[in-house]
């Protein structure tokens, strides 16, 4: 009798295994599609906006469309231009202001050009990317877009 209770006890161990196993072999989950990841893009842009100095703020770019990618997916984009209000005049001062405030909403930088200046912020989760720029005193862009993700349904 105790040898068949071990029995089912090392078979049911088994089946435990195998779920887990095949569980292992699945892929990821799908994440955000490209409409979900582009309402998180115009969240944290807009965010940004409203907590620097900024006025005369102008969308470049409303997005709300997928944009083809290949294999089914696609990729949204979103931009807003404006100028600063602040009292200092260099251009690297309002780009600070910009790149810390996407620190703050979890963004990583990954490339900076400084003779623009300009740089692109990740946010891995949510699969966006967002470029600043301050070409000019007093003036800024962002422009983000997601990564090429599942198409809107």
């Amino acid at each position: 009798m105790m040898h068949l209770a071990s029995a089912r006890v090392g078979s049911a161990v088994i089946a435990i295994l195998g779920v887990f196993a095949l569980g292992a072999c699945s892929s990821d989950p799908p994440g955000p599609t490209a409409a979900q990841a582009e309402a998180t893009l115009k969240a944290d842009i807009d965010w940004l906006v409203k907590s620097t100095h900024a006025k005369d703020v102008k969308v470049t770019d409303e997005g709300g469309r997928d944009i083809p990618c290949g294999e089914g997916k696609a990729k949204r984009t979103y931009g807003v231009a404006g100028v600063d209000t602040s009292s200092v005049d260099e251009p690297v001062i309002i780009f600070n202001m910009l790149t810390g405030g996407l620190g703050r909403r979890g963004y990583k930088v990954v490339s900076v050009d400084w003779e623009k200046p300009s740089n692109e912020s990740v946010k891995d989760r949510s699969r966006v990317r967002i470029t600043v720029d301050s070409l000019r005193k007093k003036h800024f862009e962002l422009f983000g877009e997601t990564q090429c993700l599942r198409a809107s349904l």
